[in-house]
């Protein structure tokens, strides 16, 4: 989480030399559901976008207030933060990894109470 000053949703801590390379956003009609867990009124997602090149398209992503069918029902899943009240955001994204997994749940739980 933080501000977006670059192109790319990498950090540039991931880059050794001072070029930042292009990667293209997600397109958020272009997704998979690789696995879903619901924790009281929280939904994490894990999602391919296949358009995507880091984490090989993979991201991990948490929502509030919703269930999985309205935010496949609205067509799109936009990985990024918004506030546009028309579609459903995530609250928070975490490494797509088996630790990223673990630490949604954990996020999840401690919101959760």
């Amino acid at each position: 989480m933080g501000i977006r000053l670059f192109k790319v949703s990498s950090s540039s801590f991931d880059f050794r030399s001072n070029k930042i390379p292009e990667l293209p956003n997600p397109d958020p009609k272009n997704f998979n559901l690789i696995r879903k867990k619901e924790i009281g009124n929280f939904l994490i997602l894990m999602i391919n976008y296949p358009d995507c090149k880091n984490y090989e398209g993979n991201k991990i992503l948490v929502f509030e207030d919703v269930k999985y069918i309205k935010i496949y029902e609205q067509g799109v899943i936009d990985p990024h933060f918004s506030d546009n009240k028309d579609f459903h955001s995530p609250i928070a994204r975490f490494e797509p990894t088996d630790k990223g997994w673990k630490r949604a749940i954990e996020f999840c739980n401690m919101l959760n109470g």
